[in-house]
């Protein structure tokens, strides 16, 4: 017995353990399945003892058994240590007679066995976990018909822990192993001695707002359908090289052998040419904004979820620099560091005297005046120097810090509307909020405390939201329809480049429209950008918004728009952000040709507020 666990040892204990570890089950509590299964053996063939044996590195364990109690066995005196290395049914008729079993403590002592009959429980992939056994104290035969019966039995057993396995790992939508079956394959790989280096990629084919945009233009099934058909895509182009994981809404996860090579970089420039086309679901077109990020491991050495969160480090950055595919480098962790550490430090930072506001002024284009300014807040780190906001708002708009910093913003401006107010300078204040901050409850009634603590006319205040902010719920558009009956002016940031669905678009509680600069800056050296611009904001002005261009830098892009009814730009040929200080004299000297003439700004007052239909003329 002991050369043979010792050859078994040598050849395949690895496997073993590694298919056992797969199915979860060395030491999970007794299955009802397999209970049904053993007292039916029972009953079939008619002996006092039926049991579901599995076998770990050093043991067998009981998953169900039926009859007298019987102990678990180490693999010395463990019949189920020979069945595992059986091809099919292994019979002992009498023990007592048999020279592998005749000295078994279990034949000579308590509960003295003499026949035993087990079936081997082999997985999809060929290894034995354990197996079904039958078991009496008298010497008795078996037929190959009730061979068959043991066996037919046993894959009833192997079905269960096939539901017990997927039941939890696999993707309600998709039906493809998810990130929880994923963890589980990896640390398997490790148990079965797999040490190379793989890459694991991760697939986003869309960030969170938009799919919020998707589900509320086209609904739930419309993207579900996507989802499947994007699924079949990424399977067809792997064609069988890795399993393919549906790790999390939009997002899917596959696992290259070795190192990145020219093999791996084909593979994702197929995905991402295949991912380029819309997905159509009937007579719907769903656009796709795919990102890729991949870390490479050393297999048995790499945790689950930190390989992970590497690829997923990799994925963010790619968004965040507008690039398809970036693979980890050990650096991308220094990033997310420092972003943490960001988190952490901002509401210190509040508190401290870190941060402050800076004003960039909007021009109204009719009146040629500045009668608004748009609150941007800067930060300087006694440790870090200036920190840019593309660096800590992404750090913090998905956590509870955005309300903590928007609420900082909004009463920092107000405080100043209210000092310039009382210097004679009655100018609009465009405040930005998030997605986040739409969908807070008590949203609306902070503003609204906010501008009666700085005596504020709601009226004076902008508040800026981007496409995708509006459209991520019911909530949001309720919030800014309360708002806009306040008498806040409600502004869609960045306009064009959002999900742009003209039905939601019509229904919008919101003001005027910002032009985004990347369909602004174009417009001199490129005719389709001028004409694609030209049409946006009679687009506009046909559903009642008023317009405002962002990224008016140069003189060029200026004298263009002044040939089109756009009602107000903004850009740093205009001006650049000015500090609070400097904002009345800003005001008062004019800047621009156009001004020199011009009344001066200081004695200017904003125009009476009406409805938006009425193409009122403040920015």
């Amino acid at each position: 017995m002991e050369g043979i666990l010792n050859d078994q040892t040598e050849r395949g204990e690895a496997d073993w353990l590694f298919a056992l570890q797969s199915e979860r089950l060395a030491n999970s509590p007794e299955n009802e399945g397999f209970e049904r299964i053993t007292r039916l053996a029972e009953q079939l063939f008619d002996v006092p003892t039926a049991l579901v044996s599995l076998v770990t590195a050093d043991r067998q364990r009981f998953r169900s058994r039926v009859g007298p109690d019987f102990i678990e066995a180490d693999w010395n005196t463990a019949f189920c240590a020979f069945t595992v290395q059986e091809p099919s049914v292994l019979v002992v008729e009498d023990a007592a007679l048999d020279d592998r079993f005749h000295r078994n403590r279990f034949v000579t002592g308590c509960p003295g066995i003499r026949f035993y009959a087990g079936a081997p429980l082999v997985s999809a992939a060929g290894h034995a976990l354990g197996s079904l056994c039958v078991i009496d104290y008298r010497p008795r035969s078996f037929t190959p018909a009730q061979c068959r019966q043991l066996e037919d039995l046993a894959r009833l057993v192997m079905a269960q822990i096939d539901l017990y396995q997927s039941a939890g790992r696999l993707h309600d939508v998709t039906r493809l192993p998810n990130r929880a079956q994923w963890a589980v394959d990896l640390e398997e790989l490790a148990l079965a001695g797999d040490t190379g280096q793989h890459t694991l990629v991760l697939v986003d084919i869309m960030n969170h707002a938009r799919l919020q945009s998707a589900l509320l233009a086209v609904g739930i099934t419309a993207v579900e359908i996507a989802l499947r058909h994007i699924a079949a895509r990424l399977q067809e182009i792997l064609d069988g090289r890795s399993p393919l994981y549906h790790v999390s809404d939009t997002r899917f996860a596959f696992v290259l052998r070795g190192r990145g090579t020219a093999g791996h970089a084909a593979a994702i420039s197929q995905i991402l040419m295949a991912l380029a086309r819309p997905i159509r679901v009937g007579d719907l077109a769903i656009e796709l904004e795919v990102q890729c990020g991949a870390v490479t491991y050393e297999s048995g050495e790499a945790d689950a979820s930190d390989v992970l969160r590497k690829a997923t480090s990799a994925m963010h950055l790619a968004e965040r620099r507008q690039l398809p595919f970036l693979m980890h480098q050990p650096v991308f962790d220094e990033v997310h560091r420092r972003s943490y550490a960001m988190l952490r430090a901002l509401p210190i930072a509040m508190n401290g005297g870190e941060l402050r506001l800076v004003y960039q002024p909007k021009l109204d284009f009719r009146s040629r005046r500045f009668n608004a300014v748009e609150a941007l807040v800067r930060w300087r780190h006694p440790k870090w120097g200036d920190v840019s906001p593309a660096e800590f708002i992404p750090a913090i708009e998905n956590t509870s810090t955005i309300h903590l910093l928007t609420e900082w913003v909004l009463h920092a401006a107000l405080a100043q509307t209210a000092a310039w107010q009382a210097q004679g300078l009655f100018i609009s204040m465009a405040v930005n909020v998030s997605a986040r901050n739409l969908e807070h409850p008590n949203f609306v009634k902070i503003v609204g405390n906010a501008c009666a603590l700085h005596g504020i006319d709601p009226r004076h205040l902008h508040v800026e939201c981007t496409e995708n902010a509006v459209l991520t719920g019911e909530r949001s558009f309720a919030a800014l329809a309360e708002l806009r009956e306040m008498g806040a002016q409600i502004s869609l940031d960045d306009f064009g480049i959002g999900y742009s669905n003209l039905a939601c678009l019509q229904k919008l509680p919101v003001d005027l429209i910002k032009i985004d600069q990347s369909l602004v800056k174009p417009i001199v050296a490129d005719a389709r950008a001028w004409t694609l611009l030209q049409s946006l904001i009679a687009l506009g002005h046909t559903l009642g918004y008023r317009v405002l261009a962002e990224g008016v830098e140069t003189k060029g892009i200026y004298d263009l728009l002044s040939q089109t009814p756009c009602d107000a730009m903004q850009g740093y040929f205009l001006s650049r952000p000015v500090e609070a200080a400097e904002v009345l004299t800003f005001m008062r000297e004019p800047k621009l040709p156009f001004q020199r003439h011009a009344r001066q700004a200081a004695d200017a007052r904003l125009p009476e507020f009406s409805d938006r239909r009425q193409n009122t003329d403040h920015a």
